[in-house]
């Protein structure tokens, strides 16, 4: 066997067109992991700029807003260090040079204030599923899941049909009694030059992020190599039908063309109807009128506050205080009612993400693409999670905040150092990226084994 490696090997590479399709395959991969990676590391080195711009007006909005609201210059002082918070940022994992460019798709920095960010329309959030616009994101991980089956099918195009259309392997046969073997070593020096070629290209990639990690690395590798096998097969059932050579290429193309587009839409219609997204025509009617009527109950929730807090002495009336200040328990008891509203959408994407997890098998692309996002810690799943800790989180700043804020406490240094600090580390789910590498192995296993069982049709010329 290793003989016939050995040949195929030195007929792999005296065959020029081999040679491009190699070159040119490396070298978009390269490009791709080079743009990819030096995004990731600018990301972790310098933060990214988008959720700063956003967020920048309603801070300056929001400061300007209480010297006007409060008299008061130590208020006001407390107001504004309340306001002037930067956005709590979703921390990226190792692999987040995978996807990089689907953090445009997230809102990753959130800012957190006295006011409610679900109805101020100076810090709006996108509520979208980022898994419906995977493919429009050149990523090192779309990159590598368009066109590694591409490259599978170049290299493997004609690789014993136009042996059969040319008479050479009717040779082969009278020579050899068992011709399969000829085209395992074929397909596994192919297979091995777009191993090394992805491997090389992964590498570089996440080395030059600094914030890899061994088990991403592991991981990574590990279903890219499963990924190429997977296409292989696939390629070796093409060698096996009677068909010419281009009927055969075109064919691959049309497994491609359904794996890659057609079964990920399928699925995304399924993974629809079984977690339906909410309505967000009726989710902002509901917010207008959760709006409309704590409006109505300002002065009524003022004093429920104070009755909650009574170590807090009460103004002499609730007209007293400025509005902005008055508002505050009642814009406390509106974010209570809508985060059930808005949670129903972070719950209904984690749903749908692991739902099509599930399936994934069945499209090896779109199990590319979530590997890279759980790698990148921004798949549905972890970023519903770092809502709930940014709620979590908002409700202990408010807490410390809204108090010092009603009762005109000065704000000082001392007060600095003890104001709360937002901690998420949460790490990718190993279980998740086991199951994604297991379906891969299974898919490769099953077609590998329907091409071991169907290698005696290799040997009718």
């Amino acid at each position: 066997m290793m003989q016939l490696i050995a040949i195929e090997w030195l007929r792999f590479k005296r065959n020029p067109l081999n040679l491009w399709v190699t070159g040119l395959f490396l070298l978009v991969m390269l490009g791709s992991a080079a743009w990819s990676g030096l995004a990731a590391r600018k990301f972790r080195l310098h933060g990214n700029a988008s959720p700063h711009a956003v967020n920048a007006t309603a801070n300056q909005a929001e400061m300007h807003d209480a010297p006007k609201a409060v008299d008061n210059a130590a208020k006001a002082s407390t107001f504004s260090a309340s306001a002037a918070a930067p956005p709590l940022r979703l921390p990226a994992l190792g692999g987040l040079a995978l996807s990089v460019r689907q953090l445009d798709f997230l809102s990753t920095g959130i800012k957190i204030s006295t006011r409610s960010r679900h109805t101020d329309g100076r810090n709006s959030d996108q509520l979208f599923n980022p898994m419906l616009h995977e493919l429009g994101m050149l990523d090192f991980a779309t990159v590598f899941a368009l066109l590694t089956p591409l490259m599978v099918i170049a290299l493997s195009y004609g690789l014993v049909q136009e042996d059969r259309e040319s008479g050479v392997w009717r040779l082969v046969c009278t020579q050899m009694p068992t011709p399969w073997r000829l085209v395992c070593a074929a397909l596994s020096v192919r297979y091995s030059v777009v191993v090394l070629v992805i491997f090389g290209s992964s590498l570089l990639a996440l080395l030059l992020d600094p914030g890899i990690s061994p088990d991403t690395l592991a991981y990574w590798l590990g279903f890219g190599g499963l990924y190429a096998l997977v296409w292989f097969g696939i390629a070796g059932l093409f060698l096996l039908l009677p068909f010419s050579s281009g009927a055969a290429a075109i064919g691959m193309l049309g497994v491609w063309l359904i794996l890659t587009f057609a079964g990920p839409a399928l699925l995304a219609w399924a993974a629809d109807r079984h977690a339906p997204m909410p309505s967000r025509l009726d989710s902002i009617i509901a917010i207008r009128q959760f709006q409309e009527q704590n409006n109505r109950q300002r002065d009524t929730l003022l004093a429920d506050w104070y009755a909650a807090h009574p170590d807090i002495k009460a103004q002499a009336s609730g007209k007293e205080l400025p509005r902005e200040i008055a508002g505050l328990p009642a814009g406390l008891v509106l974010d209570r009612q809508i985060r059930p509203l808005m949670s129903r959408f972070d719950s209904t994407r984690k749903a749908q993400f692991e739902f099509l997890e599930t399936w994934s098998w069945l499209s090896p692309t779109m199990a590319a693409l979530q590997m890279a996002d759980r790698l990148a810690g921004i798949d549905a799943p972890r970023y519903a999670e770092y809502i709930q800790a940014v709620n979590d989180f908002e409700d202990q700043w408010r807490g410390y905040f809204v108090p010092k804020i009603i009762t005109n406490t000065a704000w000082t240094d001392e007060m600095r150092r003890d104001q709360p600090r937002f901690a998420f580390a949460q790490p990718a789910n190993p279980a998740a990226c086991q199951n994604l590498i297991a379906g891969q192995a299974a898919l490769a296993a099953l077609l590998l084994v329907v091409l071991f069982g169907s290698r005696r049709r290799f040997a009718k010329a």
